[in-house]
């Protein structure tokens, strides 16, 4: 069997803490469901993979218990946290709400450099339509554009850790054709809406893009 080949670090990665460089993989597979719900960590894999040892992947790991994306196991296994219907209703009411003051904020402070990123994100996601991982990773920019564009740092912070918390849950949307269409026109409507320097716009935009994307999420459970 041929052994995985180390991810090659980038130069802003060099001057990252090992521990650090692995929460931010971890994370991001967590998000991206790279690594699905459920599913066990294997340590020496990852390591491997990462091309460091084992003492930051248990550093990283032990992080990502206590802020609740990773559950430890009986026997000691640690594995991805599943949310159940409840837990994830719960959570898009919260973060739906706070979507929904940043993008009001977004409406009043967005800049036009912010606005040609997320034009250019678009056209991306468009040309991307039959690479569902992908979509998902240009899907998650888009909002980080989106949430910057607040100009509130403990916002935009809060709301990328809870955008993390969705790859908890089961299934992936853009494996569904009709999904990528309406977050396509979805995440028009949202630039149009914040073109127009309207809060009242923006906040109708943004309800009606989580509205969908919520029921949409929730039907794969």
């Amino acid at each position: 069997m041929t052994k995985p080949k180390p991810l090659e670090p980038t130069s802003a990665q060099q001057n990252t803490p090992l521990t650090d460089q692995a929460m931010a993989y971890l994370r991001d597979a967590i998000q991206t469901q790279k690594i699905n719900p459920g599913q066990e960590i294997d340590f020496a894999a990852l390591a491997q993979k990462l091309g460091m040892s084992r003492t930051p992947i248990r550093e990283s790991i032990r992080q990502l218990l206590t802020e609740g994306l990773l559950e430890l196991l009986p026997g000691g296994a640690v594995c991805v946290t599943e949310l159940s219907a409840g837990e994830a209703e719960g959570f898009y009411h919260v973060r739906d709400e706070l979507e929904i003051i940043a993008a009001r904020a977004a409406a009043v402070h967005i800049s036009d450099l912010e606005i040609e990123m997320l034009k250019a994100n678009l056209v991306l996601f468009d040309n991307t339509r039959a690479e569902s991982e992908k979509l998902s990773q240009i899907d998650n920019q888009f909002h980080t554009i989106l949430q910057d564009a607040c100009n509130n740092s403990y916002l935009s912070q809060t709301l990328r850790r809870l955008r993390i918390r969705i790859g908890l849950l089961q299934g992936r949307p853009f494996s569904n054709p009709e999904r990528i269409n309406d977050a396509y026109k979805e995440h028009a409507s949202i630039i149009k809406a914040l073109e127009s320097r309207d809060p009242d716009k923006a906040q109708r935009a943004i309800a009606k893009h989580y509205r969908s994307a919520r029921k949409s999420r929730l039907s794969l459970l």
